[in-house]
């Protein structure tokens, strides 16, 4: 007998591929992994939840994905928040640029339109972590230090050169996250029957920048 493995075979004895391994695949375990991450939590979903999800079989998943973390990693590269931090760790502050005042309301009010756009995401990462689980504890931890890394850095050239009445850099930048955080978490738990889908609604977005404003007119 001849193995048809991996091939199954049809009623018409045509060989069909009994794993999808394309990009649509792969794709479609990232959507079903966000949707039951978000309703059950990280923890609390399965490998198998996700293939039955996604229509397919566990070893399709394996073969996109080491491990449950590895999709977990895969969703926020997807999503761009490591390049979002490797632009912002790269940035350099030019003569001619902005003010540090409107530097920092920038750079805090992007920051907050780029969470928005990834709340589904940041959802799972803050509810997860809240909940203790290591992984999503972990991905958060990582995302904000690097966050707050890159704000130190841009803010420390603004400080060489004499530009901020304070050599606080890094205490500055958790000041600038974790108001954005603060203010996106407070939205997402005030009830309401519609949200925008993409850009946070202006009072939201005001808020964080008449607070960024305050912050910053005491050192520049």
């Amino acid at each position: 007998m001849v193995s048809r493995s991996p091939a199954a075979v049809d009623a018409n004895g045509h060989g069909k591929r009994k794993l999808r391994r394309g990009p649509l695949t792969r794709q479609q375990i990232l959507d079903a992994s966000l949707r039951l991450f978000s309703d059950r939590g990280f923890a609390r979903t399965s490998v198998r939840d996700i293939a039955q999800a996604a229509g397919i079989t566990d070893a399709a998943i394996y073969y996109h994905f080491d491990s449950k973390r590895d999709l977990f990693e895969a969703l926020v590269e997807e999503r761009g928040f490591n390049t979002a931090l490797e632009n912002l760790e790269r940035a350099e502050v030019t003569e001619s640029g902005f003010s540090p005042r409107e530097a920092v309301v920038g750079l805090a009010t992007s920051a907050l339109e780029f969470i928005y756009q990834n709340k589904d995401v940041m959802k799972v990462l803050m509810l997860e972590a809240l909940s203790e689980d290591p992984v999503a504890a972990e991905e958060y931890r990582i995302l904000v230090d690097r966050w707050q890394r890159g704000l130190a850095g841009i803010l420390r050239q603004y400080a060489d050169r004499g530009l901020l009445r304070t050599e606080a850099v890094d205490e500055l930048a958790a000041q600038i996250s974790l108001t954005v955080i603060g203010a996106f978490a407070d939205y997402m738990m005030t009830p309401a029957e519609t949200r925008p889908e993409h850009t946070p609604p202006q009072d939201l977005h005001r808020h964080v920048e008449i607070a960024m404003q305050h912050v910053v007119q005491g050192i520049t």
